[in-house]
């Protein structure tokens, strides 16, 4: 499987200027850059994708295998992938996060979402880990075990081990405090919807 390597030269400003099109990766992308690196799109592989510091995309940052960043992994669309999410900062989508393999953040992992677009959920086959917090908007489904606010520092304290959901549909909380704020009231009024007996 062929990748793409991109470097500062692929860069202005921490924005993306390169000539690839990255929105359908048929291999493996790989970000040769430290910092932050902005892509004004969203991104798509085939394969892995890892960046050597942070990444950010304006739409949906998904994999066929696994995404990993030294920096924080943050999407105004989904982040989704078919293998772990690792990142050394925090995860942040405003749609939903969703792994077939493990969800793992050094900081806060937090998806926003819209319950209308099914946004707002937090999803992985496995387990799922923070340093600090995790939050999602709607609902939190975990096959195996949650932990929250499990970093070392002295200055983390029980407002950081929050694990704050609309509702937890499956998982263990194994460290932190579970905190359901319920899944918001779906007003249908004015939409179609078809009814299945």
């Amino acid at each position: 499987m062929d990748t793409i390597i991109l470097t500062e030269k692929d860069f202005k400003n921490d924005v993306y200027c390169g000539k690839q099109d990255l929105t359908n990766i048929q291999g493996n992308l790989r970000i040769d850059k430290a910092g932050y690196c902005r892509f004004e799109t969203y991104i798509s592989a085939e394969g892995d994708i890892y960046a050597r510091g942070g990444i950010s995309a304006e739409g949906d940052i998904s994999a066929r295998g696994g995404i990993s960043a030294r920096g924080g992994i943050s999407a105004e669309g989904y982040i989704s992938a078919e293998g772990d999410i690792y990142a050394e900062g925090d995860i942040y989508a405003r749609g939903g996060i969703s792994a077939e393999g493990y969800i793992s953040a050094e900081g806060d992992i937090y998806a926003e979402g819209d319950i209308y677009a099914r946004g707002g959920k937090l999803e992985a086959l496995y387990g799922i880990t923070a340093g600090l917090k995790i939050y999602a908007k709607t609902t939190i489904e975990a096959g195996m075990r949650i932990f929250a606010g499990t970093a070392p520092w002295s200055w983390v304290g029980d407002e950081h081990k929050e694990i704050k959901c609309g509702k937890l549909l499956k998982g263990t909380i194994a460290y932190g405090t579970l905190i359901e704020t319920g899944l918001p009231e779906i007003n249908l009024s004015g939409k179609v919807v078809e009814v299945k007996s």
